[in-house]
């Protein structure tokens, strides 16, 4: 009787769990988000964008503060470089042989007396 009542109770757990489903309810309310996943990897790079348009002109900057000034030794009479007003000499050489150059003034030089006119120009730096 024991292996009877065994039997009848499986079969009647099959017959009930092969019923079928039931239906399901209606959906619940939609719940929080959850938080924010880590970032993936970097893309590949873009084409690059057309160039912009050309900025503004700048203000115009101060003029040097210093200029080389070069005299032609042709003859001793123009062997002569002289700064202008608001400038004084800072240097002063003659020809490639860099020869010291006579100082005249505060802003001016010459080669001499006789200088040599094939060596090169009378050079010097005027500053303000």
């Amino acid at each position: 009787m024991r292996i009877s009542g065994i039997t009848l109770a499986v079969i009647l757990a099959m017959m009930v769990a092969s019923c079928g489903k039931p239906e399901a309810g209606p959906p619940g309310p939609k719940g929080d988000p959850g938080p924010q996943g880590d970032a993936g990897p970097a893309g590949p790079a873009g084409a690059a964008g057309p160039p912009g348009p050309q900025g503004p002109a700048g203000a115009a900057g101060a003029s040097s503060q210093i200029r080389i000034e070069k005299g032609a030794c042709g003859s001793p009479t123009d062997c002569q470089v002289t700064c202008r007003d608001d400038e004084v000499l800072v240097y002063a050489y003659c020809g490639k042989k860099r020869a010291p150059a006579t100082y005249l003034t505060e802003n001016s030089a010459n080669c001499g007396a006789t200088p040599d006119t094939t060596d090169g120009p009378l050079v010097a730096i005027c500053g303000k």
